[in-house]
């Protein structure tokens, strides 16, 4: 009887022994599988290109700066141009940007240098809140059925020809659009490769 529950005994440890080594070369084959994978992934590193670049900065809204304007906007008379005929203030708002698909893009690896040219800022939309208008009239005459779409067409021309005689509008669009670009490439470019040098001109 002894003998015999030796020998039982003896086979469900081979039994379990077996099991043990079957789960341990399976681990090894996943373990070995994933590695492999980890390796393959982390051996194809992401390039710093023109092309990425290009992405990161793939940007649809091309305004980058808005101001509300203020303005008098004087109206002639049209058969005595030298005679104001009303005076209109009125409130509108500016925008100002660059077009973020004309960004150059140059990457020199050699030097680790990405140089970055933004384009000319110019208005990209002017509106003017038709309800703000209020007249002075000089000309009593002049007040007529069509007064607000002649004084909303003059506002216009009055905020657009200010904005583009306004240094500051530009200036500050193209500041913004110059921290818009490096908040959206440096962070990248650091991830990648923190010995590259970002300049944006």
């Amino acid at each position: 009887m002894w003998t015999r529950e030796k020998k039982k005994l003896s086979f469900r440890q081979i039994i379990k022994y077996i099991r043990l080594l079957c789960f341990i070369i399976v681990a090894i084959i996943v373990f070995l599988f994933v590695k492999e994978k980890i390796v393959k992934r982390d051996s194809i590193p992401e390039i710093i290109s023109k092309s990425t670049l290009e992405k990161v900065i793939n940007v649809s809204d091309l305004s980058t700066f808005e101001a509300i304007y203020n303005g008098v906007a004087s109206v002639a008379n049209e058969e005595k141009p030298e005679n104001i005929d009303y005076y209109v203030s009125y409130e509108a708002k500016v925008k100002a940007g660059i077009d973020f698909e004309q960004v150059n893009l140059e990457v020199n690896e050699d030097e680790k240098r990405i140089t970055v040219t933004l384009p000319e800022v110019k208005i990209t939309d002017v509106n003017v809140d038709i309800a703000s208008l209020d007249y002075i009239f000089m000309n009593k005459r002049a007040n007529t059925e069509t007064v607000s779409a002649q004084a909303y067409k003059k506002c216009i021309e009055d905020v657009t020809n200010e904005s583009n005689s306004t240094t500051a509008i530009y200036e500050l669009a193209k500041q913004n659009a110059h921290n818009i670009v490096e908040a959206l490439i440096k962070p990248f470019v650091e991830q990648l490769d923190s010995k590259y040098e970002l300049k944006i001109n």
